[in-house]
């Protein structure tokens, strides 16, 4: 009994010298002083010199971020740059982009103030979707755009996207079969078709003179924004790109025109307050709803000509996936039997629904994708933060080294090779955790479904009407790390099968 008696008083004093030291711990974790990002190393960084800072290292390559490739060779991962006058870090490796994207996508959520894109953009690069920092009116663009973006499988608006990409398809194949003009300029005026439809409702004439000087306008645009100038970061260069930067501000002009004229024309006055049939009653309806309109009549056009530039995305990166399958006849001949087994005895034409039963033909535009490697948009640091335990302070410009994500030998096996086979796994399409195109979180690019559907439906009519051949004493060599391709660009043969 005694000894009952003493284990359970021993039992007892346990239960209390373990339940003080509990209290000890949480009231120490209440009061401790929190480590301050000051507290973190900074990131490690070469050598720089005057003015340029580390701008002489970015030379030699034919994309910037090559350099950021080798640099993390010697400096690793988290690189401090100072170029020109802007303080920067360049991520590498895949579990670093993604804090930064995703983990601690709110610490990053800001833009470069690069003084091009204000200028680019009616002197404010807020009024762009892509360049502008996160704001609850970001959030509410994209909220809007996602109906359109994003339309769900067997949804209204999947159904109608469906027959608008399947009927300008159709008429991008009879202008090809009959003496065409240049190829890139056939496609584009099919995805400004595409989109001017979809988004608004509105479809224009090959033979539209306006319409034709919109495509072109943009396409100039387009170019110009995918450009890197050293002015970027040292600003007194900037006067030698006035002339340019002044023509750039003529085409936006001559777009807005456009949009107002031929798009919008009585619709914003016209408008009665009912479930808005497209993109451009959303917009209207949000302006003229005082109670949750947080964006102007100016922030809706400037998000209504960002919406319907991105056809220039599209249109560019559909004239390098064709220069990729040029030269290529394997890969034609497997989209073209998956195309036949998928159409049936037939033909029937091939539409974006078949995109579940065409895996090989997916991977083909994923490899394209990945073969670009188009950059990821800068961010920019909008509070004192760290990345991997490095301090980045408030302002630091970001860049996500996505290139070397893209073609790294450690990531992909022969990755300059185009193999759109890497991407299927038990004839399905995977896409693996280092593949980021389009970035993620919230400031993830809000197009890339319509640039996947697109480019499946209109690749997917071509080859099933067509061979694509390539031209005498043409080059298909396909720049990469951007989108843009100048105006006269890759000419093909269209063969028909």
């Amino acid at each position: 009994m005694y000894q009952y008696l003493y284990f359970t008083t021993f039992s007892t004093y346990l239960i209390t010298i373990l339940f003080i030291i509990l209290i000890i711990i949480i009231i120490e974790q209440l009061y401790k002083k929190p480590t301050t990002y000051s507290d973190l190393p900074e990131p490690p960084s070469p050598k720089s010199l005057p003015i340029i800072g580390h701008l002489h290292l970015l030379g030699g390559y034919e994309v910037p971020y090559q350099a950021f490739t080798n640099l993390a060779k010697k400096y690793g991962n988290i690189i401090k740059l100072k170029l020109g006058n802007v303080n920067s870090v360049v991520i590498n490796g895949q579990e670093n982009i993604r804090e930064v994207l995703v983990t601690k996508g709110h610490h990053f959520d800001s833009r470069p103030n690069f003084e091009r894109y204000q200028q680019l953009f009616g002197g404010d690069k807020q009024n762009s979707l892509a360049f502008c920092d996160w704001s609850e009116t970001q959030r509410v663009r994209r909220e809007m755009l996602k109906t359109y973006t994003f339309p769900r499988a067997c949804s209204n608006k999947f159904s109608a996207l469906e027959d608008i990409i399947s009927h300008e398809t159709s008429q991008l194949v009879t202008r090809l079969a009959n003496s065409p003009r240049e190829t890139k300029n056939e496609i584009l005026y099919s995805c400004a078709n595409i989109f001017s439809k979809h988004f608004c409702s509105k479809s224009f004439a090959i033979d539209h003179p306006a319409f034709a000087c919109m495509i072109e306008n943009f396409d100039e645009i387009f170019y110009e924004v995918n450009q890197g100038y050293a002015a970027d970061f040292l600003p007194f260069l900037l006067p030698l790109h006035y002339t340019r930067l002044g023509k750039m501000s003529e085409l936006a002009h001559d777009i807005r025109n456009f949009l107002i004229d031929e798009v919008i024309e009585g619709r914003y006055d016209n408008y009665v307050d009912e479930e808005p049939c497209d993109y451009v009653e959303s917009l209207i309806q949000h302006v003229k709803n005082e109670e949750s309109a947080c964006i102007s009549w100016e922030n809706a056009l400037f998000a209504l000509e960002d919406i319907i530039g991105g056809h220039s995305a599209v249109g560019n990166f559909l004239m390098k996936l064709l220069a990729y399958l040029v030269t290529r006849s394997e890969v034609q001949t497997e989209i073209q039997r998956e195309i036949d087994a998928c159409a049936g005895s037939e033909r029937r034409p091939i539409s974006i629904s078949d995109r579940g039963s065409m895996p090989y033909t997916e991977a083909a535009i994923l490899e394209a994708i990945r073969l670009i490697a188009s950059p990821i948009v800068p961010r920019a640091a909008n509070q004192e933060t760290s990345i991997n335990g490095y301090r980045i302070p408030k302002g630091t410009l970001v860049f996500l080294n996505n290139y070397d994500l893209s073609m790294s030998e450690k990531l992909w096996e022969e990755p300059d090779a185009f193999k759109p086979e890497r991407f299927i796994v038990n004839n399905h399409i995977i896409k693996p955790e280092h593949f980021l195109p389009f970035g993620g979180g919230r400031r993830s690019c809000m197009g890339f479904k319509m640039v996947q559907m697109i480019s499946f439906g209109v690749v997917s009519g071509l080859l099933q009407n067509f061979s694509i051949m390539p031209v005498d004493n043409e080059c298909y060599k396909i720049p990469i790390g951007s989108l843009a391709l100048p105006k006269s660009t890759f000419q093909f043969k269209f063969v028909s099968r």
